[in-house]
């Protein structure tokens, strides 16, 4: 429901239905610092969390996506989902959540090779 992350949500891309809808499979768990779950053809991802100092350091690493397109889309919705997760922590309002991803996705595309 990327829709319902920011208002106004923007216009949604072309072939990306309103809800997206999965089931997943924890494969690692050992709160607060590790995370990873796995669901589809998609891969896996994880999520770790590490101190630094006053500060905490989270990675995202998502492994064996199928193909190109799917990663250009994955990859995007990360890093806007990162991104947005970074303006409210900082009291901001994040961007648009398609406009955003839209650019970033045009980015990588140009980024990452063919």
């Amino acid at each position: 429901r990327n829709d319902e992350l920011t208002d106004p949500p923007g216009q949604r891309p072309a072939g990306f239905p309103e809800e997206h809808r999965m089931e997943g499979r924890i494969t690692e768990l050992n709160p607060p610092y590790n995370l990873a779950i796995t669901w589809g053809n998609t891969g896996g991802v994880s999520f770790l969390l590490e101190p630094k100092g006053n500060n905490v350091l989270l990675t995202v690493v998502h492994r064996r996506l199928p193909e190109r397109a799917i990663q250009l889309n994955v990859t995007a919705g990360w890093h806007m989902h990162l991104d947005m997760l970074a303006a409210r922590l900082a009291g901001k309002t994040p961007t648009s959540f398609w406009e955003g991803w839209s650019r970033l996705r045009e980015e990588y595309d140009r980024r990452l090779p063919a």
